[in-house]
């Protein structure tokens, strides 16, 4: 299992394409999704997908962007409570620069969201850290800027992350795939709640024929970075690229090659 998570708007979207056209089935947020359907007043569990040695998954969980709710739920305590051991996953956190992230959240939800709410969704990046350590789950760092940069080397190091290979041509015919969510897509999307659905968000990302860089939403303006800095969002983006080892560390020690695959 090959946990991503990262404050919504950071990129993850795109790479539900990429690993569900590897053949790797990719989910997104099932978890995030069930605690949404709970702010509604509504029950909708997720079921834990299956994940064995002959299965890896792909799963994406985004913090943010309309309530705290969606800031504080754990999806990696989440994973581990359904007796998926520790030494079946791995944690990626997708990093983008925070200004830019935040023009995104700026742009498109401009009413509904909040500084606060921002600022704890980089501060439960830090959290999910914390507790793969304490499970003795790996984590590494993803660059946005590295994976838009060069595709393919940053997702084979994604793929090796999970002792998986990543298949040449994965990058390749997109535009001939099933839409987002339909079959022979590879991708699974759950039923989202209809108060949080963000189609315009997403557009862009379902027409996509390959990784790259997003449009940028705008600049943000000194006093916007000055209240950032001032609830610390640039200091937990620095803490978390400089603590965490970069995952292309697991093209050089494969998972494969200990035997825990």
């Amino acid at each position: 299992m090959l946990l991503l998570v990262c404050p919504c708007r950071s990129g993850s979207t795109i790479l539900l394409r990429a690993f569900g056209h590897a053949g790797l089935p990719a989910y997104f947020q099932p978890i995030k999704n069930a605690c949404r359907w709970r702010y509604e007043g509504q029950e909708h569990p997720w079921s834990p997908p299956v994940c064995s040695k002959d299965h890896a998954i792909f799963m994406k969980e985004t913090f943010g962007p309309f309530h705290l709710e969606e800031t504080t739920y754990d999806p990696l305590s989440e994973l581990l409570a359904t007796n998926l051991s520790a030494d079946r996953i791995a944690l990626v956190v997708l990093l983008r620069d925070p200004a830019a992230v935040w023009a995104s959240w700026r742009y498109y939800w401009a009413q509904r969201t909040s500084y606060e709410v921002f600022a704890q969704a980089w501060a439960a990046c830090q959290r999910s850290v914390q507790r793969a350590s304490m499970a003795r789950v790996p984590a590494y760092a993803l660059s946005y800027d590295d994976l838009c940069r060069n595709p393919a080397f940053e997702l084979s190091a994604l793929f090796a992350a999970i002792g998986r290979e990543f298949p040449s041509d994965a990058l390749k015919g997109w535009d001939r795939k099933p839409g987002f969510g339909a079959a022979g897509s590879g991708v699974m999307l759950p039923n989202e709640p209809q108060a949080f659905l963000t189609p315009k968000a997403h557009e862009p990302v379902i027409r996509a024929t390959g990784i790259r860089p997003m449009k940028p939403a705008g600049v943000i303006t000194l006093q916007e970075r000055e209240r950032l800095s001032a609830l610390g969002v640039f200091e937990r983006y620095d803490a978390l690229s400089t603590a965490l080892p970069k995952v292309a560390e697991c093209l050089k020690h494969p998972l494969g090659e200990k035997g825990d695959e």
